[in-house]
């Protein structure tokens, strides 16, 4: 094994600690020998490479990439220096893993939305919620409010969900369980935005029904955009189950919320 960056990613992580000499006695490697690697005049056995990955909280192929590569992801996810993660935690960072570049576009998307579905086609009923994707640190996260859904359906009358959210491919993929009992539990697939500013985004949602056979469902959806600071209170008044007769909806919004399937179409797919 050899890698022309090792030692410059290892001094990069040891500027997190309070002193070479400190983190050696931490972590139990022989000063000396921790110094050839500092220095590049040696490299760690990968056993020892394993080690300093483990004590940095780093995995083992980020410390063999390019500095510049590295130092990203340590500016996004500064080492916890003695604290080893678990393997629920590795798979949890692996799974919301960002790159500087998933944080432009998500900062793009970034705000209040109105979120469309109309779950029953039967019963020609349109639902329309209250969602907030947000920064958090260097996680992104979301949180979804439904209003009014008791006349309806036998749920509470304010049902709140938090999730995360992530991007891969130019697609924001959202994971939300309902707070509290957290019975409830959905997962949404959105194309993302092409403008600068958002304005309506289309995606599909799968979910598991919380009436009757509690059945796995997936419909259509679509996301408004109402900004990063919109009047929250008027925002969430209009939550709940659109009433058609007294209030027109964009057409946009209709059509992307529509679950037929048209000729031709096999599978369901995103309609705008």
């Amino acid at each position: 094994m050899s890698s022309e960056h090792i030692h410059e990613n290892l001094r990069l992580l040891c500027s997190y600690g309070k002193s070479t000499s400190d983190i050696c006695r931490r972590a139990g490697f022989n000063r000396q020998q921790f110094n050839k690697y500092l220095n590049g005049h040696a490299q760690p056995s990968l056993a020892t490479l394993r080690k300093i990955c483990d004590f940095f909280g780093v995995d083992d192929h980020e410390i063999l990439l390019p500095h510049d590569a590295f130092k990203a992801i340590v500016r996004l996810r500064p080492p916890k220096l003695g604290v080893k993660r678990t393997h629920y935690e590795a798979v949890l960072a692996n799974l919301t893993q960002s790159s500087e570049t998933n944080h432009e576009l998500m900062e793009r998307h970034a705000g209040y939305y109105h979120a469309y579905f109309a779950p029953e086609p039967a019963r020609n009923i349109l639902l329309r919620t209250l969602v907030h994707l947000y920064r958090e640190n260097d996680a992104w996260l979301t949180k979804t409010i439904d209003r009014k859904l008791d006349e309806a359906f036998f749920v509470p009358s304010r049902v709140k969900y938090l999730g995360v959210a992530m991007e891969a491919f130019q697609r924001i993929t959202i994971f939300e369980r309902e707070v509290g009992s957290g019975r409830s539990i959905w997962a949404m697939m959105l194309y993302c935005s092409e403008q600068e500013t958002p304005n309506y985004l289309s995606g599909l949602c799968m979910c598991v029904e919380t009436e009757a056979r509690h059945d796995i469902s997936c419909i259509r959806g679509v996301w408004q955009y109402l900004g990063k600071k919109p009047d929250l209170r008027r925002a969430l008044k209009t939550c709940g189950i659109v009433d058609q007769s007294v209030e027109t909806v964009p057409d946009i919004i209709l059509e992307g919320t529509d679950n037929s399937r048209r000729e031709g179409e096999l599978i369901l797919f995103p309609r705008i």
